[in-house]
């Protein structure tokens, strides 16, 4: 069972302090003596510090809009990369020699690194109102430029050296950021002014090719439609009564001698009693007057039929005498109508059409022919046309040669007028394809039209905006408390090393003493002595110095008293050199106590 451990005494205290007193505060002071040494060698490190305002735009947002969009937080860290890249650190360097100890024993890389890692910025935020989303949020108001070295002078001069840099970098990135923006724009603008000139041209050329077929000319087609429609009823009523009359006088004319005669055989009612071949040739007139206006199962046309035949078997030569004229006006009817069959179904150009406009123009022409100079009558017995000298004849040939003519005029006339129906037909079933191409033109051309219009606000707000920055009425970097030259070293803070020094030489050389005595196993008080020997002990002898040994201690006493004393005295010298002056913190010390 293990005995418990007795509380250390008052004596044993006093023994382990003359048993280690030596190597106590041999460690204590070389410890005190290393930490003192190191807080008065290290180098004066000095800091230099200019503090930078982010000013809003002069000029509020609702009267003249940036065209910079982007966060002062990015616009800081490119500004910032931009600096902070080799060529700007080296000339900076140069300018300023810096790292003169460095030049020799490092490479230009290291250097400029230790410039970058004396080199600090840090931002100030505050909670704002975000103007984009109305949200709260937090924004950078400002920041903090500095830079550390070990002379005042040269860093006061390389903070605000970098300070510039800044204001320089700033400014510059903004002007060229809107200066592009208005060289795009403009250049921009410039094609779609150039590409709106193309879409015109090509409406113009449009309009000149399908004027008439383009929707607002849908009416007046429709209307020109339905008038020549009209017309053409018209003129085909016209033309069928006018060759009704032609067919009419021809009958006429067939039935009156061209000689003119004072004496004609009657019947015995009166009636005047024609020659065969006048009579055959009357018949066949009135039969195809018959058949413009009747339907073959009429009795007239049966009637006249028969007539005709019994005056053929009776005179089978007057057949082919009087034979021609009839069957040129059958053909002529008979062609007519396939035309118009042909013009319904296949229209104007077909191959079809053109061949039977062409026959019914010869038949014509053969009619006219027969018309004015009629077959020869020497067959019949009829005198020749120099021996005409009936007036009633002439009159009916001037009748039919002026009805020939209007009905070939009216043809003419019938002609162009389904010429000009079919031309206006044709912009009607052409209008939906023109109308549907006119509008997409229309529509690229009002689309063209509305980002010109948007691009050149866009421009204007843009060249304001330009001209705001020039003039420095934007978004700025200002500096409100610039760079001073420091009046103390910013580090090492020597004060803080020699207390960290101080505590550490305590702790290392109690836990040295302390590790000692729990190390030595030699006997120490007659209590231990009792205990090992388990025999009480009765007398203690003390110890008995010497001269020799009371001047030993005395030497070690007196040179432990120097050497405190000079690290006393070493101490106030660099409170007075490197932290405050002690006159100065004499009277800062009796202030806080209140003397």
């Amino acid at each position: 069972m293990q005995q418990p451990q007795e509380a250390i005494s008052l004596d044993q205290v006093k023994g382990i302090i003359r048993r280690q007193k030596g190597i106590f505060i041999t460690l204590f002071l070389l410890t005190l003596i290393a930490a003192l040494s190191i807080a008065l060698l290290l180098p004066a490190v000095y800091r230099a510090e200019s503090t930078i305002l982010i000013e809003e735009q002069q000029i509020p947002q609702e009267f003249v809009r940036t065209t910079i969009t982007s966060y002062v937080e990015e616009r800081l860290q490119v500004i910032t990369q931009q600096i902070m890249s080799r060529p700007r650190l080296q000339e900076i360097i140069d300018r300023f020699k810096l790292y003169p100890k460095m030049q020799k024993r490092h490479t230009k890389e290291e250097i400029i690194a230790r410039l970058r890692a004396d080199i600090s910025l840090q931002t100030i935020s505050a909670d704002v109102v975000d103007k984009r989303t109305g949200r709260p949020s937090t924004a950078t108001i400002a920041f903090n430029l500095s830079y550390q070295g070990e002379t005042p002078d040269i860093v006061v001069k390389v903070t605000n050296r970098l300070t510039s840099l800044y204001l320089e970098e700033n400014l510059r990135q903004r002007e060229e950021r809107v200066s592009n923006i208005t060289t795009f724009l403009k250049k921009e603008l410039k094609e779609l002014s150039q590409f709106i000139s193309k879409l015109e041209e090509q409406v113009s050329l449009f309009k000149q090719k399908h004027g008439r077929e383009l929707p607002e000319f849908n009416t007046v087609n429709l209307q020109a439609v339905n008038r020549l429609t009209r017309d053409l009823e018209q003129n085909r009523m016209q033309l069928r009564s006018l060759k009704e009359r032609r067919i009419y006088l021809e009958g006429q004319i067939a039935t009156v001698d061209p000689v003119q005669s004072g004496n004609f055989l009657r019947s015995d009612e009166g009636r005047l009693l024609l020659p065969p071949s006048e009579k055959l040739k009357a018949l066949r007139l009135q039969l195809l007057s018959l058949k413009a206006s009747y339907s073959d199962k009429h009795p007239d046309i049966k009637k006249t039929e028969r007539e005709i035949a019994e005056i053929e078997t009776q005179n089978p030569a007057l057949t082919k005498s009087t034979n021609g004229l009839a069957e040129k006006h059958e053909q002529l009817e008979k062609l007519i109508r396939e035309s118009k069959e042909l013009q319904a179904r296949l229209g104007d150009k077909h191959p079809d059409r053109i061949r039977t406009e062409k026959e019914i123009a010869l038949l014509r022409q053969e009619i006219d022919n027969f018309t004015q100079a009629p077959p020869n009558r020497a067959s019949a017995g009829d005198p020749a046309p120099s021996t005409v000298s009936n007036p009633a004849y002439i009159n009916l040939q001037v009748q039919i040669r002026s009805t020939t003519m209007e009905i070939a005029a009216m043809e003419a006339a019938y002609r162009q007028t389904a010429k000009n129906q079919a031309e206006y037909q044709s912009r009607l079933e052409n209008a939906p394809l023109v109308e549907r191409d006119y509008k997409r033109m229309l529509r690229d051309l009002d689309q063209a039209q509305l980002r010109y219009t948007d691009i050149t606000h866009k421009l204007t707000e843009a060249q304001v905006a330009q001209q705001m920055e020039e003039s420095q009425q934007g978004e700025r970097f200002k500096i409100i408390d610039p760079a001073q030259t420091p009046e103390k070293p910013f580090k090492p803070n020597r004060m803080a090393i020699a207390l960290i020094g101080f505590v550490l030489a305590l702790g290392l050389a109690t836990g040295v003493c302390a590790l000692r005595e729990n190390l030595d196993t030699s006997v120490k008080s007659t209590g231990e002595l009792a205990r090992l020997t388990g025999v009480p002990v009765l007398s203690i002898t003390p110890i008995m110095e010497n001269l020799n040994e009371r001047r030993k201690r005395y030497w070690r006493y007196s040179l432990t008293a120097i050497l405190l004393l000079g690290l006393v005295i070493a101490a106030l010298v660099a409170i007075h050199i490197f932290y405050l002056p002690l006159d100065i913190l004499w009277i800062k010390v009796m202030r806080r106590l209140g003397i």
